[in-house]
């Protein structure tokens, strides 16, 4: 199935000397879907998320790639603040933005 807000990025990499190859997903577009009436999510710097247990499987090579999620900087900043009021509604909405990317293929691992 084909979705047109996918923004995925393939990078060819060698570290230290082996070749790495990766997908950078960006999760901009489903953040902006889930999040509330504040709308302060899916937009602005991004970064690469923590969250690092994700492949999918590289059409060219066959074989399973991690993927990267880039994600908001305020999600991924709010995601670690201490202050439970704030955590927990940018978690609310990663925790969704997760579910919809295993509902569209990507395989945790």
């Amino acid at each position: 199935m084909i979705y047109e807000d996918i923004n995925v990025t393939k990078r060819k990499t060698i570290t230290n000397g082996e070749k790495y190859d990766f997908f950078i997903y960006d999760m901009l577009s489903l953040e902006k879907q889930f999040q509330d009436k504040e709308k302060k999510f899916g937009k602005g710097d991004t970064v690469i998320s923590k969250v690092k247990d994700f492949k999918m499987l590289d059409d060219e090579t066959g074989e399973m790639l991690e993927v990267k999620l880039r994600c908001s900087k305020k999600i991924d900043d709010a995601m670690e603040n201490l202050d439970p009021s704030i955590s927990s509604a940018s978690k609310k909405i990663f925790k969704k933005c997760l579910k919809e990317l295993e509902n569209r293929g990507l395989v945790r691992g």
